[in-house]
């Protein structure tokens, strides 16, 4: 029966041995192959699974757990953080063939790191450190050069090629909300962009903030800008789910900048998190028309990664399901 199934949908489920622990589908390797995790003997395994044709191959294999995998802009590199059974954490970069070609480790149990969307070699990495201390650095993967970067958040976005944000928070004074300041990491110089972010997202060439609707508390207003011109394109209102805590909810989203076209989970309506049980919709916003349309609803704020030309779009805890962006056909792309 899954068979026919999946034949019926023209695609190929991943299949796994009897002595291989499926983790989960990490990212996507090109518009038509994905990337996912396996648990064997000891060892994590990364492979690679084409969703049209089913071939697989082994791309990467450690000792080490691998908890993330993320591919720069241009998917021709793609960075693995990995843990030690001793909690120490590494980023190692492998290419296009698995070959690992940079390594990062300072001895830390915990680190963020982001590609730059404008240059394919270069990230930010946080480091986290005791004391409630961090430091970010600028790493060059081709030349290994790293770089501190003197700002007060560790929390930042890139802005262009240059440029990083943050949110410029008042300890003194405690609000859900703070100025969005650019710092520009030649020159060493920062300015006030925004007077008012709650959080705020790099989608590339486009700047996403959100903040609070003075006119209906129930609603978020997230914000769209275009990061050069700093021009505002379209806003959209998304209900408001209480979390009772400091972290603001914000819906699993992707962004398809070949089709300037902005996914999200919607909720119904507004409400409290423990309580909401009415669904999400995946929703889709064109930045181009400002036209919104409802692709599907599920049960739960499920997890969505789009692929390289947007075509598709994996969905779930796993990323263990696939939707056809044209035909809006959902299939599990994991058989056992």
């Amino acid at each position: 029966m899954i068979e026919q199934f999946f034949a019926n949908e023209g695609l190929v489920p991943i299949t796994t041995t009897a002595k291989q622990d499926f983790y989960t589908i990490n990212e996507w390797y090109d518009n038509h192959t994905v990337i996912y995790t396996v648990g064997e003997k000891g060892t994590t395994s990364l492979y690679l699974h084409n969703i049209i044709t089913g071939k697989k191959d082994l791309f990467y294999q450690t000792e080490e757990f691998i908890s993330k995998v993320q591919a720069n802009s241009n998917y021709s590199l793609f960075a693995i953080q990995t843990f030690e059974q001793s909690g120490v954490t590494h980023i190692r970069i492998i290419n296009k063939i698995g070959r690992e070609v940079f390594s990062w480790s300072d001895k830390i149990d915990e680190l963020q790191f982001m590609w730059n969307p404008y240059e394919s070699n270069e990230m930010v990495v946080a480091e986290f450190l005791a004391n409630l201390d961090f430091q970010l650095l600028k790493i060059r993967v081709d030349t290994k050069k790293v770089e501190k970067i003197p700002v007060t958040n560790p929390f930042v976005q890139w802005i262009s090629k240059d440029e990083i944000g943050y949110l410029n928070w008042n300890q003194n004074e405690p609000s859900i909300e703070a100025p969005l300041l650019l710092f520009n990491m030649n020159t060493n110089t920062e300015e006030k962009w925004l007077t008012n972010c709650i959080i705020f997202f790099s989608l590339k060439d486009i700047m996403m903030t959100v903040s609070i609707d003075e006119n209906d508390l129930y609603q978020s207003l997230y914000t769209f800008y275009d990061s050069k011109t700093r021009k505002k394109l379209t806003a959209l209102h998304i209900p408001v789910l209480n979390t009772f805590s400091e972290a603001w909810w914000i819906p699993s989203f992707d962004y398809d900048e070949e089709n300037k076209l902005f996914y999200y989970m919607k909720p119904k309506r507004a409400g409290d998190i423990s309580e909401y049980n009415e669904g999400y919709q995946l929703t889709v916003l064109s930045l181009a028309n400002n036209k919104e349309k409802v692709l599907e609803t599920f049960s739960d704020n499920l997890p969505i990664k789009l692929s390289p030309d947007g075509q598709w779009c994996l969905i779930g805890p796993q990323f263990e399901q696939v939707l056809n962006a044209s035909s809006r056909k959902i299939t599990r792309l994991v058989s056992n």
